[in-house]
């Protein structure tokens, strides 16, 4: 979402933010997460504890492997999702604010051309 990175800037910890917000049960790994952002193992280590931190994400044992997901029962997850929601709704309600507008500026000049020509 570009709106968010304009708010907040290019961040490792927005893009796994958005991963995790757009890719509902999505679950990863260290390494995976790394070369799915094309980023370092470091730069991902180091925002993944960050938001586990914040109690955003949780990791989870899970035999040799430890995994990365939403911490969905985190009243700041909640928070931060409803903002991602919101943000994004007031994008797609201005562009159809901004579609409505152009129609009826169309409008009004096709209806302005028509009675200036008398054709119909």
């Amino acid at each position: 979402m570009k709106i968010l990175e304009k708010i907040f800037g290019n961040s490792t910890h927005l893009e796994i933010i958005l991963l995790f917000y757009g890719t509902p049960g999505y679950f990863t790994n260290i390494t995976k997460l790394a070369t799915t952002l094309d980023k370092s193992h470091v730069t991902v280590r180091k925002a993944v504890s960050d938001l586990v931190a914040a109690d955003i994400l949780t990791e989870l044992d899970i035999g040799k492997s430890r995994v990365i997901r939403i911490n969905e029962k985190s009243p700041y997850t909640e928070t931060l999702f409803n903002f991602i929601a919101t943000v994004q709704s007031v994008k797609e309600r201005r562009s159809i604010e901004e579609i409505i507008a152009k129609r009826a500026g169309s409008s009004r000049s096709a209806a302005r051309a028509t009675s200036r020509t008398g054709e119909v």
